[in-house]
Order: structure tokens, then sequence, then C-alpha cells
């Protein structure tokens, strides 16, 4: 009797629930609300994904459940919200960069700087804070994808403000060291290194010339056989030495780094701008080798071919050093002056237009 008891009760309360009412949209968005503005925020982010499956086309709501879930570390869920809030709402330059920053966490790199930077490139309802946020996100992915000539420049202004957090040394040691990583992924064992060039790279470019010229004679000091210090320091050298020191420097780097396609490339570049191009030719040519990937070795290549009068390869490589870093105005010049020589007047123009975009872009820019 008992047992008949409990289940007699059970199926009346299974009624009773069936009978009840649920809860409408605006209640939940109205509760979801609430709990937001409360910072219950786990309460929030279930009462926004109860409302959003009522009413899917809820812009906010996916933006505030995008927003507690990236404040949460979830980023998974983050990315989903972000991607149906700008789905509906493809203008918002705050959606765009969020959802850029959640693809960066959850380790989707070319779509998170995709996005970044189309949410930097509308700007409108981007508060001041924010931007800056996402711009020094900006410089970390295009660092961790590579595109390391782009990437130096964005920390400048962070420099320039004197911005100094283990953050920013450690992104601007990786750029330099041409290392694709992103500050959390730098093994244990090198964190010391990529900081210490950091550091030094951060004096030179804060032009603090009392100190720069010592911090790198310490940095190679210290790391004479690190891959990638010899060749920071030729670059270093280049701004303000004769040519020949810095070539000592980057022979110094080959001989620890092989395939160094940097470098060679810049090897090939000096030898060029001095009119040895038979030396350069070879030099140029082992570095577009080595670096398939590396626009400076596919540069160096194509434009020392084009001197050659090799058109056909040397516009090849260069499509192929624009290809891999489009921002890069050498490397349309580089191209344009290809195509000219090849008859391909248009295609030069196109070349000489973007060039010029490019420059005045850098310019608005300004110093942030």
């Amino acid at each position: 009797m008992k047992v008949l008891a409990r289940g007699f009760v059970s199926v009346m309360a299974l009624i009773a629930g069936c009978g009840a009412k649920a809860a409408t949209f605006d209640e939940l968005a109205a509760e979801a609300t609430a709990a937001r503005e409360a910072d219950k925020n786990p309460e929030a982010i279930r009462l926004y994904k109860e409302a959003l499956q009522l009413k899917p086309a809820w812009s906010e709501g996916w933006w505030y459940l995008g927003t507690l879930s990236y404040d949460g570390d979830q980023y998974e869920s983050g990315r989903q919200a972000f991607a149906e809030f700008v789905r509906l709402e493809d203008k918002a330059a705050p959606g765009w960069a969020f959802l850029g920053l959640c693809e960066s966490e959850t380790g989707d790199f070319a779509h998170a700087l995709e996005h970044l930077r189309r949410g930097l490139d509308i700007g409108t309802g981007i508060e001041p804070e924010s931007e800056q946020v996402f711009r020094f996100h900006e410089a970390l992915l295009l660092t961790r994808t590579g595109l390391f000539d782009q990437a130096s420049p964005r920390f400048m202004p962070f420099v320039r403000r004197g911005v100094h957090d283990p953050t920013l040394i450690a992104g601007i040691g990786l750029t330099a060291l041409h290392e694709p990583l992103l500050p959390r992924e730098i093994p244990a064992e090198r964190r010391e290194l990529v900081a210490a060039v950091g550091q030094t790279v951060y004096l030179w470019m804060s032009a603090d010339t009392t100190k720069t010229g010592p911090a790198f004679q310490a940095l190679v000091e210290r790391y004479p056989t690190a891959p990638g210090v010899h060749y920071i320091f030729a670059t270093y050298l280049l701004s303000f030495r004769p040519a020949e020191e810095a070539v000592a420097e980057l022979k110094r780097e080959l001989e620890l780094n092989p395939h160094g396609a940097d470098a060679r490339a810049m090897l090939a570049l000096i030898a060029m701008r001095a009119g040895a191009e038979s030396a350069a030719l070879p030099l140029a040519r082992q570095a577009a080798q080595d670096g398939p990937a590396c626009p400076m070795a596919q540069y160096a290549y194509g434009l020392i071919l084009a001197g050659t009068g090799e058109l056909q390869q040397a516009i090849e490589h260069l499509e192929t050093a624009e290809r891999l870093d489009p921002a890069n105005v050498e490397y349309h010049m580089g191209l344009a002056g290809a195509y000219s020589k090849a008859g391909r007047q248009e295609d030069a123009r196109r070349e000489r237009r973007t060039s010029i975009a490019i420059a005045k872009g850098s310019d608005s820019r300004g110093p942030g």
C-alpha cells in the first residue's frame, strides 16, 4: 500500500507540473537582466539561454550571453553567442572584436585575427579603453599567425605610453624572435630568454639610446648561442652602424641557425644594395627555399630575380610575399616594379594604389 501511495503522489505531482504555466520570453528576459545586474552571472547565463530558445533573434540577449561567458572564462559559449550576435548585427564592431577574443582563447587564431580586425576596422561603438585591449590582442595574434613585421609596430603605442607589463614584454620578445606563439604558450625553459629579448627591444622601441646599446651587448653576451639573438642585434645595428657590422652578426646567426630564412634574406638584400647581385642571388634563392612561408625571403628572391630579368619567377615570389604579408608597403612596391617591367601596367598601377592606401592607413592610425 505504501508503494502504491507513493506512486499515486508522484503521478499527481507530475500532472500538477504539467499544468504549471511556462515562463514567457518577457519574464525570462526580465529575470536574466535582474540576475545580471545583481552580479549573479551563472543564473543570468542560464536565464539568457532559456530566453534565447524562445526568441533566437534577440540580439541583446546574445550580446549579454557573450559578455557574461567571456567574463566567466567560458570562451566556447562566448564564441557561439557572439557569432549569433554578429549574424544579427553585422555592423556592430564590439561584437566582432569580442568574437575574435573568444576565438583566440579557443585556439582558432586565423579567424580570431580576421574578426578582431573587422571589429577594429568598423570601429563605431568601441570604447577607447576596450579599443586598447583589442589592439593589444591584435598585435599578439599577428605574432601568433607569423605576421611579425605587422605585429611589431602595433606594440609601439603601448611602449610610448609607458606600459610595461610581462605580457607586453613577452609579446615583443616573441615578435623579435619570430616565434609564432602567444605569451601563455611560451615553454617554461624559454621564458627567461623571451623576456630578456623583449626587454631589450622595448628599450630600443622607447628610443632610450643610453640604455639600448649596452642592453643589446649584454643580451648577446648572455645568450651567445640562442637562435634569433644575433639576427635581432643585426637589425638594430643596421639602423645606425655600417652594414659590415650587421653582416657579421647575420653570419653568426646562420652558424647557429643554418636554415634561418630571415637572416639569409637580409644578407641577400644588403648584398644587392651594395651592387653585389651575383652574391645576392644564391643567398636569396636559399632563403626562399628555407622559408617558403617567410615573406621577407620570398620578397628578397623576387626582387633580385626581377633585377636579372627573370620576371615570371620574380612575380611569383613577390606575389607570395604579398600574400603572406599583405600590409607590407615594400612588397606591393616591389611587385608593382616587376609588373611594370613585364608590361602589366594595370597590375602595376593597382599595386601602387594599394601601397598608397596602406601608407595612408598607417598614418591615420597615429601614434596611439
